[in-house]
């Protein structure tokens, strides 16, 4: 630009100047010169005004932004922002021909559950999960807790009530598999872990409804999840300093030395292994709960002894598409060990089918076999109880 303007003055002075001495045409060029040097300051001059313009309007902006977000903070909309909302709700139809006595058939609202998630700020999330099953009657609250991550690292810290990583209890059945009968236990707790890369682990501690005063129970957890180009392995691992604080022993167990009059012995120490691996659309799940030690006869008895209570649950799943529709079929094979004052089956197989007839709802139908324990170990002996159970259920 610069140039230009100086090739169009000199080329206006020549032609006008073509008589000119040699002293006038200098003293024209210093002129020129002079009136360049000052059309490049006001250029100059006004480049800076524009840059410091911006730069205010540019702080501005960030002012009015800062300002924004601390009215959205201070009203209580910015975390109201992040809530999340979801649920689902399970309806199931059965049908039982037992090895003895009369059959039966129910419909039932077997799953209502409801969770709210909400993210505090990048540090603290908060949630809540209401359910009610028809078998408990009364609308319940299942988790309640907070958790604190470091959102630029792997660690988590959280706290109350909430299902300890004491098993995964993963299933492709309508029904739950026999380990989570053994081992799923709910708690307020706090707990420490990490998880990253794949790898997760971490501590739990806990004051359960059977402990004494003062006792509380531990538990550690370790586990792997790698991703392949077909192919997915999950590895858990798990330890419980009391397994009888699982929700179906520690009910049994009470009802058990309240009837005696006695105290709870305790503790007797708990440890879970399950392994998935899915290839292509075939899915395997192997998992296996145990107590690594017997409980006293008053509180939970097998063969007129302490019972040392264990469950395995074996399935193997494919997923395939039925006109159009994700579907899969299951087969598990099930069995427990000294589990009978728990009212379990010694041994169960199943099979079920379910497909997602539309967006977020799914149809599954379910056929379970239960041979029972022995009268030789408690139980009645008898083998052949089928259970046929139809639901459908519905996520949002």
């Amino acid at each position: 630009m610069q140039k230009t303007i100086l090739a169009a003055i000199l080329s206006a002075t020549i032609a006008g100047s073509g008589t000119c001495t040699a002293g006038t045409l200098e003293d024209e060029l210093e002129a020129i010169k002079a009136r360049l040097n000052a059309v490049e300051q006001q250029l100059k001059d006004q480049i800076r005004a524009n840059e410091e313009k911006e730069r205010r309007l540019a702080e501005q902006d960030r002012e009015i932004a800062d300002l924004r977000q601390s009215e959205v903070s201070s009203s209580g909309g910015g975390w109201f922002q992040s809530v999340e909302l979801g649920g689902v709700v399970e309806i199931a139809a059965g049908y039982t021909d037992p090895a003895t006595g009369d059959s039966a058939s129910d419909i039932v609202v077997a799953t209502a559950e409801i969770g709210i998630g909400a993210k505090i700020n990048n540090w603290v999330t908060g949630e809540i999960t209401l359910l009610y099953e028809e078998d408990d009657t009364d609308l319940k609250v299942d988790v309640a807790m907070i958790s604190i991550a470091d959102p630029k690292g792997p660690w988590i810290v959280s706290a109350g009530q909430q299902y300890v990583p004491f098993g995964t209890y993963e299933t492709n059945l309508v029904s739950d598999p026999l380990t989570l009968e053994i081992g799923e236990t709910r708690e307020t707790a706090v707990l420490a872990g990490m998880d990253r890369n794949g790898l997760r682990g971490g501590v739990y501690i806990f004051n359960g409804d059977l402990e004494k005063d003062g006792d509380i129970a531990i538990g550690a957890f370790a586990g792997y999840r790698g991703d392949y180009e077909d192919a997915a392995l999950t590895l858990n691992m798990g330890y419980i300093s009391d397994i009888g604080n699982s929700d179906n022993l520690q009910q049994t167990i009470k009802e058990n030395i309240d009837a005696n009059s006695t105290d709870y012995e305790g503790e007797v120490p708990g440890a879970t292994v399950d392994l998935t691996l899915t290839v292509g659309p075939f899915v395997l799940i192997t998992e296996y709960t145990t107590a690594t030690d017997s409980f006293h006869s008053n509180e939970l008895e097998f063969n007129g002894k302490g019972a040392k209570p264990s469950a395995l649950n074996v399935e193997a799943g494919y997923n395939f598409k039925l006109a159009g529709k994700d579907a899969t079929v299951a087969i598990a094979y099930q069995e427990t060990s000294e589990a009978v004052a728990l009212g379990l089956p010694e041994m169960r197989v199943a099979a079920a089918f379910s497909v997602g007839v539309m967006e977020n709802t799914t149809l599954s139908l379910e056929w379970a076999h239960d041979d029972d324990y022995s009268t030789a170990d408690g139980g009645t002996g008898e083998n052949g109880g089928n259970t046929v159970t139809g639901q459908i259920a519905v996520e949002f």
